[in-house]
Parts: structure tokens; C-alpha cells; sequence
């Protein structure tokens, strides 16, 4: 099994702007047509813990963890964003971060709003929301599905295989 040090020496830390999905890319683009397929997903492993975190200004709220992910999709490479894997949260997880976003007002506080990633307690990155996110996340509208992008497809293979169960 893949240690933490491992993914992180192999270039695991996400490029800016991470999360493709999240940032609102114009339609057509990857993150519109990446959606994980079952015959490319497999059990979410117990010891990994991804936790994506909510933060505007001194309010930090957790949005998701690995037990919300329903689906990891295979490392993808496109011209646009480069290594990538394609996540899909469950009902609950989409659900959770969708009443987050409202009770924090997001579709107005977005511009003073991040979203942290920690990937086994260490933080992997940290980006902004753009107003079209927030609005479909505090709405409701927002589907579960994003993109995580990586420095190169070694760093996307190792963040896949940790958070994979070994079949």
C-alpha cells in the first residue's frame, strides 16, 4: 500500500485550481463529461482520509470526507487540465455540502471563502469558489461531481491508488 510520503513525493500536491468541477470550467469542458463509471470505480479504502473543509473568514465547516465519495473515476490526461481524477460524492455527501454552503451564505460570501483539502492530515491545497459555484451550492443545483487535477500523472496514480481499496 501507498504511504503518505510516497504521494507527496511523487508530486501529489494539487496545481491551482484543483478541483476543475468545483471552479465553474465552461460547458464541454472535462469536467462536464469526466463522470466516474462503476466499471472504473472500486471500494474507497477505510485508512485514507480525504476531508475537504469550508472556510469563510473565522467559520470552518467540513463539506466532505472520504466516507461521501461514491465513486473514483480512472486517471485521465486532457489538454486543458492535465492529470486528473474524476470524484463523485454520494447523496448524503452532495446533500451535506449543499447545506453547508446555504447555512454559510456562499452565494454571497464567496469572494471571502476557501475550501481546503487535507489528504491524510496534511493539506494538499487550497482554493477559492467562483460566484456560479457558490450559487449552485447554496442552492441545491450543485450534482456531486468534480475533478481533481495533479502536477503529473504519477502524482493523479499514486492520490487514486491510496484512496482505493487493494482488490
Amino acid at each position: 500500500m501507498l504511504r503518505r510520503d510516497a504521494i507527496l513525493a511523487s508530486g501529489g500536491v494539487f496545481v491551482a485550481g484543483s478541483v476543475v468541477g468545483c471552479l465553474g470550467q465552461p460547458t464541454g469542458s472535462a469536467a462536464d463529461n469526466e463522470e466516474p463509471s462503476d466499471s472504473e470505480a472500486s471500494e474507497i479504502t477505510d485508512d485514507a482520509t480525504l476531508e475537504a473543509t469550508l472556510e469563510v473568514g473565522d467559520d470552518s465547516r467540513t463539506l466532505f470526507t472520504t466516507g461521501d465519495i461514491a465513486r473514483v473515476g480512472a486517471v485521465a490526461t486532457r489538454p486543458q487540465t492535465g492529470p486528473s481524477v474524476p470524484i463523485e460524492l454520494t447523496a448524503a455527501g452532495t446533500e451535506s455540502v449543499t447545506e453547508t454552503a446555504a447555512a454559510v451564505d456562499l452565494d454571497s460570501s464567496y469572494e471571502a471563502a476557501t475550501v481546503t483539502l487535507t489528504f491524510d492530515g496534511e493539506r494538499i491545497n487550497q482554493f477559492g469558489i467562483n460566484a456560479e459555484l457558490a450559487a449552485e451550492m447554496a442552492g441545491g443545483g450543485w450534482g456531486g461531481r468534480f475533478v481533481l487535477t495533479f502536477a503529473d500523472t504519477a502524482a493523479a496514480d499514486a492520490f487514486r491508488d491510496r484512496l482505493l481499496a487493494e482488490s
